[in-house]
C-alpha cells in the first residue's frame, strides 16, 4: 500500500468523519445566522465587482483597482462562478473555504498530539472565534489563510524534509498575492529553523523557501510586465500597501474593546480564551528555564506574536485583521501538560460552542430552508432591478457607495476605483494620480462625464469615522445636473435586511440620466 493510500484509510476512520461532521455542522450553522441579511460590511461587494473582469480577460486592477494581491481576485472570479450573479451562493462558498481551514486545522494539531478530542475541540475553539458577525464576509484573510494553513500541516508533518520548504515558499508566496501582509509569517519559520537544524540544513531549508516564494511572484512580475502595467503592479503590491500602514494606526484599547466585546458576545467562549492564556503564561514560566531553548525559538508562540504584530501592521483597527491570531490561538492549547488544565479549557470551550449553536440554530436553519428566496428579499438586488428596468440599451454605473448593485447587474464601476472607502483615502488617490490611473480631481472629473447611474451617500464611515463627505463633491447631483432625476429609495434604506450594522444617517442616494 502506497503512503498516499495508507493516509486516505487513516484520515477516513470513523473518529475522522464524525469529526469532519461535526466541524462541517458547527460551521453552517454558526455562519449561516446572518444569511438574511445582505451585507455585512462592503469589502466582499467590491472584490466581486473587482473580479468581474476576468472573464474578459482583463488583469486585475487593469481597469477596475483594489488593493488586494491578484490571486485574491482570480479565486473570487473563479469562485463566483458557480454562484452566478446569487451572493447567497457565494457566501455559502466561502462557508467552505472556512471549513476547509478548520478541517487542516483539526488534521494538524491531530499530527501533532494523536489526540481526537484535543484536536477536535481546537478546532472548535477556531470555528466558535469566527462565528461573530465581523468574522461573516469573505475577507483576504480567509482565502490566504487556507493556504497558510496548507503550509503549517505540511511543516508539522514534513519539517525535516529539505524540498518541502520549496512547497511551503510556494505557498506562502500564493497567500500574499492574496494578503499582501501575510508575507511577515515566513519570519516564524525562518527564525525557528534556526535551533533545529545544523548551518547547512538551516541554508538549504531556507534557500528552498526562498526559491518557492519567488516561483509565483517572478510569474505575475512578467505577466504585469508584457502587458505593460508593472507600474499598478508594484504600486498595488508596496507602495499602497506602505502608505495604507502609515495612514492610521491601530491601539491597545481596540483590543480591549474587541476583548469586551467577545465577552458580551459569549461568556464561556471569553473565559477559555482567558483561561487559556493565563495556564499558557504560568506554564511557560515553569517550563523555561536558561538550560532549555528561548520561547522565542517556539513556532507555535511566534506565530501568536507575529499574529498579534499582523493587527497592528494593518494600522486601523480592524477586526478581521485578527484572523490569523484567531487561527494561532488554539495550537496554545498544545502547550498544556497537565491532564487537569485541559479538561477543563475542554468543558469552557464545549460549554461555548453549545451556547452559541443554541443561539444560532433556529435563524440558521429558517435562512437555509429558504435559501431559494433569500436573495429575492436582498434591498440592493431590488433596487438594481428597479435602476434595471429604466434602460433598454447598455448604460454606465458610477458607484461611489453600494457597489454590490455593480455585481448584480454584471457591470463595471464606471470610476477606476472600486471600493469606496478608497474614493477618499488622500495617499491612494495621489498613488493613482502620479501613475495617470486618474485625475487628481477625478470625483468631479468622473460626474462630468455625466454616466448613466451616479450611486452614492452623502454621509459615509470612513476608518470608523462618520464623515460629511459634500467638502469633496455634492452627492445630490440633481441639483447641479438637471439632466438627472433621483429615486426615492427609501424603502430599501430602511429594509431590515440591508445591513447588519444600520446607520439611521445613512443615505441611498440613486441618480439616473434623463431620457
Amino acid at each position: 500500500m502506497t503512503k498516499v493510500a495508507k493516509y486516505l484509510e487513516s484520515s477516513l476512520n470513523t473518529k475522522n468523519l464524525f469529526s469532519y461532521l461535526g466541524l462541517f455542522l458547527f460551521t453552517i450553522i454558526t455562519q449561516n445566522i446572518y444569511l438574511n441579511i445582505e451585507t455585512i460590511e462592503w469589502d466582499i461587494a467590491s472584490y466581486l465587482v473587482a473580479s468581474q473582469g476576468i472573464e474578459n480577460g482583463i488583469l486585475p486592477n487593469q481597469t477596475q483597482w483594489e488593493s488586494k494581491g491578484p490571486i485574491f481576485i482570480y479565486l473570487y472570479y473563479l469562485f463566483s462562478l458557480p454562484a452566478e450573479n446569487t451572493l447567497v451562493i457565494f457566501k455559502l462558498i466561502n462557508d467552505l473555504i472556512l471549513f476547509l481551514i478548520s478541517l487542516i486545522l483539526f488534521k494538524t494539531i491531530l499530527s501533532k498530539t494523536k489526540e481526537h478530542i484535543h484536536a477536535f475541540v481546537s478546532s472548535i475553539l477556531f470555528l466558535s472565534i469566527m462565528s461573530q458577525v465581523w468574522a461573516q464576509s469573505g475577507y483576504s484573510e480567509i482565502y490566504s489563510l487556507l493556504f497558510l494553513s496548507i503550509s503549517y500541516f505540511i511543516i508539522t508533518n514534513y519539517r525535516f524534509n529539505n524540498l518541502s520548504y520549496l512547497l511551503i515558499g510556494v505557498l506562502f508566496s500564493i497567500s500574499s498575492l492574496i494578503n499582501q501582509g501575510t508575507v511577515i509569517f515566513l519570519l516564524p519559520i525562518i527564525i525557528s529553523e534556526l535551533t533545529l537544524n545544523s548551518q547547512r540544513t538551516y541554508l538549504r531549508k531556507v534557500l528552498n523557501l526562498g526559491i518557492g516564494f519567488t516561483i509565483p511572484h517572478l510569474f505575475f512580475l512578467f505577466l504585469y510586465l508584457v502587458n505593460d502595467l508593472i507600474d499598478i503592479y508594484l504600486a498595488t503590491y508596496l507602495t499602497i500597501p506602505l502608505g495604507y500602514i502609515q495612514a492610521n494606526y491601530a491601539s491597545f484599547y481596540e483590543l480591549f474593546v474587541f476583548s469586551r466585546e467577545l465577552m458580551e458576545y459569549n461568556l464561556y467562549l471569553y473565559l477559555s480564551l482567558v483561561s487559556l492564556i493565563i495556564i499558557n503564561l504560568l506554564n511557560l514560566f515553569k517550563k523555561y528555564t536558561k538550560k532549555t531553548k528561548l520561547i522565542i525559538f517556539d513556532l507555535d508562540n511566534l506565530n501568536i506574536i507575529f499574529g498579534l504584530l499582523f493587527y497592528f501592521i494593518g494600522s486601523h483597527n480592524y477586526y478581521h485583521h485578527l484572523i490569523y491570531l484567531v487561527f494561532f490561538i488554539p495550537f496554545m492549547m498544545n502547550k498544556i501538560n497537565f491532564s487537569k488544565q485541559k479538561k477543563f479549557i475542554y468543558v469552557l470551550v464545549l460549554i461555548s460552542s453549545l451556547s452559541i449553536l443554541q443561539n444560532t440554530y433556529k435563524q440558521s436553519f429558517n435562512n437555509l430552508s429558504n435559501i431559494n428566496t433569500l436573495q429575492q428579499n436582498y434591498p440592493l438586488y431590488n433596487l438594481a432591478n428597479e435602476i434595471d428596468s429604466y434602460f433598454i440599451d447598455d448604460y454606465d454605473v458610477l458607484a461611489f457607495d453600494y457597489n454590490l448593485i455593480l455585481y448584480y447587474l454584471n457591470k463595471p464601476n464606471f470610476s477606476y476605483i472600486v471600493h469606496p472607502s478608497n474614493h477618499f483615502e488622500e495617499f491612494i488617490i495621489e498613488v493613482l494620480s502620479d501613475l495617470d490611473k486618474i485625475n487628481s480631481d477625478y470625483i468631479s472629473d468622473l460626474i462630468n462625464k455625466e454616466p448613466d447611474v451616479i450611486i452614492c451617500n452623502p454621509r459615509m464611515i470612513i476608518r470608523g469615522i462618520p464623515t460629511e463627505i459634500s467638502p469633496l463633491f455634492n452627492c445630490e447631483v440633481s441639483d447641479y445636473k438637471k439632466n438627472y432625476f433621483k429615486l426615492d429609495t427609501k424603502k430599501y434604506k430602511n429594509d431590515e435586511n440591508l445591513n447588519y450594522y444600520y446607520d439611521p444617517y445613512k443615505e441611498i442616494s440613486v441618480f439616473i440620466k434623463k431620457g
